[in-house]
């Protein structure tokens, strides 16, 4: 497995992705980039990806079989 690093660039490619606030004010969680560059927060709500101020780990990858 590899390993995952915290950075503030955006994610430019679809997929799955870590996310945290940048002030670490909630518990990091897990959002799915779409191929237009938006992702939904847990509340339900879109965002444009560029817009989010927080840091971000991934895409994460599949598990082996």
């Amino acid at each position: 497995m590899s390993a995952y690093q915290w950075t503030t660039q955006t994610p430019i490619a679809p997929g799955w992705y870590w996310y945290r606030g940048q002030a670490h004010e909630a518990d990091p969680f897990i959002v799915q980039v779409d191929e237009v560059g938006q992702f939904q927060w847990p509340d339900g709500g879109y965002q444009e990806v560029k817009l989010a101020k927080g840091e971000w780990a991934g895409p994460i990858q599949l598990p082996e079989e």
